[in-house]
């Protein structure tokens, strides 16, 4: 009874703060509001100011005086307009941003498209890809877009399939069969009557003859070469059940707002439908797994793909913008509040994709940024050894650790501090708290494993006397993670005295070794794509504040001694991920850190670790090839 009370309380307090951050949300919304209707009562007093000055006697009298220079206004316009329609618009012009420069260096050129061509025939596995596009009062052009992009596909062995979803609009009803003539793989199916858009892709997949499916929507485009490259990657892949690609969207102005994604991350992947466009499937897995459920519509792609990623680990990334989203006024492209009814069914998704996992879970919305958050039921609060190394005065200890457990509601846990430098600085017994002395020790990392040996609690967290938490749930957050077993390690969101981000989980071979993801940006900035408030996957994360498992720590051998602090850090992670593990980072465990950077280089210490993770470090799975290698804030790199 007392272990479903804690559970209980556990889950009020989340409830409870879930519900703090919605009136959050409502109230500056509100204030919004406030300020809307604030505009429009200005609006009106202008409108009503201006009826009162047409009716003047002055007006009156200034068009008469002006009525024989106005003979020549209309003309003036006519050719104004003339003028600035000779003038290149932004959707002609070539490179009107940073982005599309970017993207017309890196797409492929025609003479590119031309050897892919040729070398596609020449592929071993040639298989016949099934295009589903599901048609609903589609406006024509946009869908003569979305098939002369199928067209022009430089791999040829494709069948496209319209299903037409019941449509209604003329113009559209009239130019279908005549699209559907355009080629002989193109195949035009047509449903008696609306039935939506899982229905729509579900009747495709029962007449798709091809073994693998991709997706594309009725008004979106491909680049040329879009099915070649995953048709080469399954030359060097076979055994792959999943490949998805980058994308960006397709505005007025051209190409915009590009989505580099990282690899398989299945904690992001809880945090929103990361993957998206471009998706490659193989027709039989889709089918296995029940195909699409119309109780999601609006997210039946991310439903389908949570089903999938429960039965296969085999997905691969292509980093390459394959697929142009377009952005309306009624896509959520544009935003997802343009689908409400999306959000929900996402929700939903996630959900049913936690209880067909047996995990004990509920999922929250961030309504700032409208990603989701998985809160797990903590099973069991084991046992936590904080591990502190410190070389402060016994007062000056004393009160930080006093800040640490009045900011710490975790049930279950001591504090080891690691007694650095004159030993009379502190007690053996001083407080709540344990010391340890090790005469002997070389560094930060062989005192750090010592104090593992010198403890028996099943989990482990290395803490920087620096870090202050914010929140007194940070430390139940990471223990919902280090519970779950593919999980090695769990980070925080580290915040500067100036309220900014310190860390946030490990960017490898940015700017050296390694850089935080978005360091110095503000502490609550969404960052690129949302991804600073999202709960996902590093190659490692920072050892100011880590929580890791014994088992999994003796396991790899914990810190290597022959390492640096900040080095050591990153080579536990990395370790953990050879063996297999996950590393995660969750901003929603907040602190403030005050460790003061490390300005000096360990070039030796650099030399080992390019050694010994020079794969890794020339390319971070978890970083985007095409991203800035400068700084590790997610930016187009060059």
């Amino acid at each position: 009874m007392n272990e479903e009370q804690q559970a209980l309380e556990r889950e009020l307090e989340i409830r409870n703060r879930e519900l703090q951050e919605a009136h959050s949300h409502i109230a500056a919304l509100e204030e919004k509001l406030l300020k809307l209707k604030q505009y429009r009562r200005e609006l009106k007093l202008l409108k009503e100011e201006r009826r009162t000055l047409r009716k003047s006697a002055e007006r009156r009298i200034g068009q008469v005086l002006l009525a024989p220079y106005r003979v020549f206004e209309k003309p003036a316009k006519r050719v104004w307009r003339k003028l600035q329609q000779q003038k290149p618009t932004p959707g002609n012009s070539v490179a009107q941003s940073e982005y599309q420069q970017w993207f017309q260096r890196h797409r492929a050129s025609t003479q590119e498209l031309q050897r892919m061509r040729v070398e596609a025939r020449s592929f071993v596995s040639q298989p016949l890809i099934s295009i589903l596009t599901p048609v609903f009062d589609t406006p024509v052009p946009w869908l003569c877009e979305a098939i002369e992009s199928v067209l022009a596909q430089v791999y040829e062995n494709w069948e496209l399939l319209l299903i037409d979803d019941g449509s209604t609009t003329t113009d559209l009803l009239r130019a279908l069969p005549a699209l559907a003539a355009r080629d002989r793989r193109i195949r035009l199916v047509r449903l008696e009557s609306h039935q939506g858009i899982s229905a729509a892709l579900n009747k495709g997949l029962d007449l798709a003859s091809g073994e693998w499916v991709a997706f594309l929507d009725h008004d979106d485009v491909l680049e040329p070469d879009a099915l070649y490259q995953n048709v080469r990657l399954l030359q060097e892949n076979p055994a792959v059940d999943l490949i998805y690609s980058d994308e960006d969207k397709l505005t007025e102005q051209g190409f915009d707002s590009p989505i580099l994604k990282p690899d398989w991350s299945p904690d992001f992947f809880l945090s929103c439908n990361y993957l998206c466009h471009l998706i490659f499937l193989r027709r039989d897995l889709v089918r296995e797994v029940g195909g699409f459920q119309p109780e999601f519509d609006g997210s039946q792609d991310y439903d389908l793909l949570l089903r999938v990623s429960e039965r296969t680990n085999r997905i691969q990334h292509i980093p390459r913008v394959l697929y142009h989203w377009r952005r309306s006024d009624n896509s959520s492209a544009s935003d997802v509040r343009q689908k409400p009814g999306q959000l929900e069914a996402s929700w939903r998704a996630i959900e049913a994709h936690l209880k067909r996992r047996g995990e004990a879970a509920h999922v929250t919305v961030d309504w700032r940024t409208h990603a989701f958050c998985v809160r797990r039921e903590l099973l069991e609060p084991r046992k936590i050894s904080v591990i502190i190394p410190s070389s402060h005065d016994s007062e000056s200890l004393k009160r930080l650790i006093e800040n640490l457990i009045s900011k710490t509601s975790y049930p279950n846990y001591d504090i080891v501090v690691l007694q650095l430098g004159d030993r009379d600085k502190v007690h053996d017994r001083c407080g709540n708290f344990r010391v340890l002395r090790f005469r002997d020790a070389a560094n930060a990392s062989a005192t750090k494993n010592y104090a593992v040996q010198q403890t028996d609690s099943p989990w482990l967290l290395f803490l920087d006397p620096g870090a202050e938490p914010i929140e007194a749930d940070w430390l139940t957050i990471m223990a919902e993670h280090v519970q779950r077993s593919e999980v090695g390690a769990v980070g925080a969101r580290l915040i500067s005295p100036k309220d900014t981000i310190e860390h946030a989980g490990f960017v490898l071979g940015v700017n050296g070794i390694a850089q935080s993801a978005f360091h110095g940006f503000p502490a609550e900035h969404p960052g690129v794509n949302r991804q600073l408030q999202m709960i996902r996957n590093y190659s490692a994360v920072s050892g100011v504040c880590m929580l890791t498992r014994r088992d999994v720590f003796q396991q790899i051998g914990g810190f290597d001694e022959a390492l640096s602090d900040g080095l050591a850090d990153i080579d536990l992670c990395l370790k953990m991920r050879r063996a297999g593990y996950l590393i995660v980072y969750t901003p929603l465990a907040k602190l403030y850190s005050n460790t003061p950077a490390r300005e000096e280089r360990d070039l030796t210490n650099e030399a080992i670790m390019r050694q010994r993770w020079s794969d890794i470090l020339e390319q971070d799975p978890y970083y985007n090839p095409n991203l800035s290698r400068a700084r590790a804030d997610f930016v187009v790199g060059k």
